[in-house]
């Protein structure tokens, strides 16, 4: 169907169509800013008056602003934490100053001097009228950190500048001030309960001391060089034990080797202590010559000779006493291993009876321990306090605050509220996004059908064009004949002009003979354009017919002064003829077949048979065929007649019609397979510049004033 084609616009057309469909045109914003441009107006001027007249009346403020810096200082009243603590140099307590500067404590020290300084600040008798004042007070001071700095603002406003500049400045110096009497108050108060503690730590300590003493007398536990003397023998004894056990080891290491020796055989001649022996070394050299001799005798005369014997006797008593003495020396090893056992069973001993005095005096150490701690602890923390008392003691006259006065407030010379040029500002910027924002929501909730682009995008049907309304025509004047009337007398109007424009639509578009003109609703001026367009074309010299097809309100009839005897109704009954029911407008030579006065009746004549059959009949006779029918969305003979006739033309009322009502009208010819030539607009103001659109003509029919004459 015609009426779903999608219609491509001018900037889909052309090179770049993607890039301008993206961003709005400023050509169709200008267009709804001129259709609008009274609201705008209105709504301007509307709030600039509002800013204007809020100035006049608005009551001069002054400002002042006094400047503080936190400058955080080390403590050297205590050591490990501060009595009076000092603020952090690395910390966000600076913005909590912000809020001390603000508290009612602060803000009643302020209302105090403010009055001393002769301000009025309001009656103050009472502790609760005091507390008023300070919260009034606190409404006209804003305070606030500057920035990451250090350096607080507190600015005050009033209706005074003297006051503005007093409130800031004494606000900062009662600030300082607090600080300092709250750290000599903090220092006189630590100083006192210190003083008040030291008493008691020394009387604690002493007799800590004391206690210790006495359990060390009781228990045995003097001590010489830091250890007690069961603990120095015990000492002793382990050192000489473990001599002894050496010892021991060394001799019994010795012995052992000897008896290893004889074992083999060797009868103790190559045991080391024998070995490194004096007198078996003489003898081993003895024993040595002995052989030698013994050697060259039985050489030189056998065995047998005197003196082979006495050499020989003599070796062997040489032997005899090495043997003796390296036996003498083994028994020397056997009691010397003796004795150092005996030495180390004595010593272990002497430790078992060393170690059971010092498991008694172990048991006793404990609570002598338990009461050194007491006693060293006591001591310290008197001597930490005594120390912290003398500094507290010192320091007392020397507290500094931790924030000091960077700038004191002047007085303003100028009311910083209201602000002229900044109102001017406002109120030019504010009328400004108020006009537009009235325009934007204007445009926004005007849901009816108004330009091209809604008829061809949103309803996808073909634009028929726009028949003005009379009076827009006019250009103020007055109207004086109807619309019908009116394009005969003035046939080279804007209005007559419409109309032609209308009818070469139909004649070109669809080339239809018959043409039904229809609307979603009543009231749309379908019977107005049906007349009209009717008339136009008779003027023109086609023979036309107008068939009023409204059989409730029988429109087309009643606007022409027709009240025939016989008329549509009779002729599709077929009680009466095609030539008896046409009347003759004299005015045009339109032909109408109208509609009689309506009669209740069951019958319906609007049939497809009937349809086909009259329109065959004016086909025949005439050039053109309009009917107007009924609205599309009330009454069902409007479906039966456009699905009869060649094409149908839709008419919705400017701005009025929704675009819900046009598409669900569409919709309905389509079920009924009518041919929709397209649809207009009626009753258009063409006073509102570009009002259908600037790609329509009325977005130019101010260049076009001289070819018409209303």
């Amino acid at each position: 169907m015609d009426h779903v084609q999608e219609f491509p616009t001018a900037d889909a057309r052309s090179d770049g169509g993607r890039l301008k469909g993206l961003l709005p045109d400023p050509g169709y914003l200008w267009m709804i800013f001129r259709r609008h441009l009274w609201l705008f107006l209105g709504v301007a001027f509307l709030i600039l008056a509002a800013v204007v007249l809020r100035t006049v009346l608005m009551v001069p403020i002054y400002t002042s602003t006094a400047s503080v810096v936190i400058e955080p200082r080390a403590n050297d009243v205590i050591e490990m934490q501060s009595v009076v603590p000092n603020l952090p140099k690395d910390s966000d307590v600076v913005d909590t100053e912000v809020r001390m500067i603000t508290s009612p404590t602060l803000a009643m020290r302020v209302v105090t001097d403010l009055r001393r300084q002769g301000f009025d600040v309001g009656p103050i008798r009472t502790q609760a009228e005091l507390e008023h004042a300070a919260t009034l007070l606190l409404r006209k001071v804003a305070v606030a950190r500057s920035g990451l700095t250090y350096v607080i603002d507190i600015t005050a406003s009033s209706d005074r500048s003297d006051m503005a500049a007093a409130i800031a400045n004494t606000f900062a110096r009662q600030y300082v001030a607090a600080q300092t009497d709250a750290k000599v108050g903090a220092t006189r108060s630590a100083n006192v309960w210190l003083n008040r503690r030291m008493t008691e730590l020394r009387a604690a300590a002493g007799s800590a001391d004391a206690a210790l003493q006495d359990y060390k007398i009781r228990n045995g536990l003097m001590s010489a060089q830091g250890a007690t003397m069961a603990e120095q023998e015990v000492s002793s004894l382990n050192q000489q034990i473990s001599l002894a056990r050496a010892d021991l080891a060394e001799k019994q290491g010795r012995l052992n080797a000897a008896r290893a020796q004889l074992q083999r055989g060797g009868k103790g001649a190559d045991v080391g202590a024998a070995l490194g022996s004096g007198t078996v070394a003489s003898l081993r050299a003895r024993e040595a010559e002995a052989s030698q001799q013994l050697a060259q005798l039985e050489t030189r005369y056998g065995d047998l000779y005197p003196e082979v014997k006495t050499a020989r006797s003599q070796l062997a008593d040489i032997r005899a006493q090495i043997q003796q003495e390296i036996d003498r020396i083994l028994s020397s090893l056997e009691a010397d291993v003796r004795v150092a056992s005996s030495r180390l069973s004595s010593l272990q001993g002497s430790q078992s009876q060393a170690k059971g005095a010092l498991a008694s005096n172990s048991s006793a150490q404990v609570g002598y321990l338990e009461l050194e701690r007491r006693a060293d602890a006591s001591k310290q923390i008197y001597e930490a306090f005594l120390n912290r008392s003398k500094e507290t003691a010192a320091q007392e006259g020397l507290q500094q605050p931790d924030a000091r006065i960077s700038a004191l407030g002047a007085v303003p010379l100028l009311p910083d509220s209201p602000n002229i040029k900044l109102a001017a500002l406002f109120g030019i910027v504010g009328s400004l996004l108020g006009g537009l924002v009235a325009v934007a929501l204007a445009e926004y909730l005007q849901r009816g059908v108004r330009t091209k682009a809604d008829v061809e995008r949103r309803l996808r049907v073909r634009y028929a064009g726009a028949v003005p309304s009379l009076g827009s025509t006019l250009g103020g004047l007055r109207e004086t004949e109807t619309p019908q009337d009116y394009i005969i007398s003035h046939p080279f109007s804007s209005f007559a002009e419409s109309l032609r424009g209308l009818r070469a639509f139909v004649a070109l578009r669809s080339r239809a003979r018959t043409l039904a003109i229809t609307s979603p609703l009543p009231q749309e001026g379908k019977t107005t354009t049906s007349v009209c367009l009717a008339r136009t074309a008779a003027l023109a010299g086609t023979s036309t017919v107008l068939v009023d097809c409204d059989l409730r309100r029988r429109g087309s009839s009643e606007m022409l002064g027709i009240r025939p005897r016989v008329g549509l109704i009779e002729v599709l009954s077929g009680t009466a003829r095609l030539d008896d029911a046409l009347v003759v407008d004299e005015a045009t030579g339109l032909h109408v077949l109208g509609t009689p006065e309506a009669q209740p009746s069951a019958y319906d004549p609007l049939t497809p048979a009937n349809l086909d059959k009259l329109l065959r009949q004016l086909r025949e006779r005439f050039e053109f065929v309009v009917v107007d029918t009924a609205p599309i969305l009330g009454v069902a003979d409007a479906r039966a007649v456009a699905s009869s006739v060649d094409s149908v033309l839709v008419i919705t009322r400017w701005r009025k019609t929704s675009i819900n009502a046009a598409e669900t009208a569409i919709e309905l010819l389509v079920d009924a397979n009518a041919n929709i030539a397209g649809l207009a607009l009626t009753q258009v103001d063409i006073r509102r510049y570009a009002s259908t659109g600037e790609s329509d003509v009325y977005g130019y029919h101010k260049k076009f004033k001289g070819y018409y004459q209303n």
